[in-house]
């Protein structure tokens, strides 16, 4: 599995990289950026959400992603324990990046560069076992990520989310004894298989935009110190949660399945919904888009590292 997930990162990677040459010399800015960033959060992972449950109904496998949403459950609590323990300030001006800093912890890029790489390990059973992982995701964001933005919860947001609208919708399509006409469904997996390519496009339009990133040298110690907690403390927090999951549920089928696509889920980047609230909240958008970019670069080593680390655990 190391090898693979090592593969399909370079492949991804390699999409950033010429989005990358493409968009510096073409000069594009944040404008093109949000859009694309809209595009991918608001219509192609709603589509592939759905896609991802438009499947003949198995009742087991339902059980299975009934675990899975537990086990997230718990990934994430975990998280904001790390993140809340770790990211801390002592000055005032510190103090104001700390929650940016929480939600990179905790919120990970399982969508954007989890799903195509879950893909490319598992295939669309592994998709499904993360769809688990992004309904705790969703949900979550918008009731932590929003009160540590506001100091309160707008439970409005989170039950219109259109991502959140797709996981329920596609819940209620996987029990319902058919599956979608071939139009609708085959056009929900063409815009659904858009997610790769447009997501690896849209990080190389972040790179390229490291020039405009205001902070400079001020930013170094909190992009070092947020990269470590991320990529490195959470895994082996993480890495520990679900080895005792291991040895106390064994019976479940697809165990080690399930717990792969949980653990490559919470061992992504900082995820780009950190950007986003920084956007909506008036926040400081120059830090995220760099905390976002330098994790994503980061992550085609720690990934496979922990994925093979996770190996010698989880058997």
């Amino acid at each position: 599995m190391y090898f693979l997930v090592l593969k399909q990162l370079l492949i991804m990677m390699m999409i950033a990289v010429l989005s990358f040459i493409f968009s510096r010399r073409n000069r594009f800015c944040g404008a093109e950026s949000e859009f694309l960033s809209r595009i991918l959060l608001f219509l192609v992972n709603p589509c592939l959400i759905v896609n991802a449950f438009n499947v003949a109904y198995d009742a087991e496998k339902m059980k299975r992603l009934l675990f899975v949403i537990i086990i997230s459950i718990g990934v994430h609590l975990l998280l904001t324990l790390v993140a809340t323990t770790a990211m801390r300030s002592g000055t005032s001006q510190g103090r104001l990046l700390d929650g940016l800093d929480r939600i990179g912890v905790v919120f990970t890029n399982c969508g954007f560069i989890g799903i195509p790489l879950i893909n490319g390990v598992f295939g669309p059973s592994g998709v499904f076992y993360l769809m688990g992982y992004i309904v705790v995701f969703n949900v979550y964001l918008w009731i932590y990520g929003e009160y540590l933005m506001s100091g309160h919860i707008s439970w409005k947001k989170v039950v219109t989310n259109p991502n959140v609208i797709a996981v329920a919708a596609g819940i209620v399509l996987f029990c319902l004894p058919f599956t979608l006409p071939g139009i609708v469904g085959e056009s929900l997996s063409l815009i659904a298989g858009l997610n790769t390519a447009l997501s690896m496009i849209l990080l190389g339009m972040l790179f390229a935009g490291f020039h405009k990133t205001a902070g400079g040298i001020s930013y170094t110690k909190r992009v070092i110190k947020a990269s470590v907690v991320r990529l490195v403390v959470s895994s082996f927090v993480v890495l520990a949660f679900l080895y005792a999951v291991y040895r106390l549920f064994s019976s479940v089928e697809d165990l080690r399945e399930i717990l792969f696509v949980v653990y490559i889920a919470s061992l992504c980047p900082i995820g780009m919904s950190a950007s986003t609230f920084a956007c909506i909240f008036k926040k400081d958008a120059s830090y995220t888009s760099l905390i976002v970019s330098v994790t994503s670069v980061l992550c085609i080593v720690t990934v496979p590292l922990f994925v093979g680390l996770g190996e010698l655990f989880i058997k």
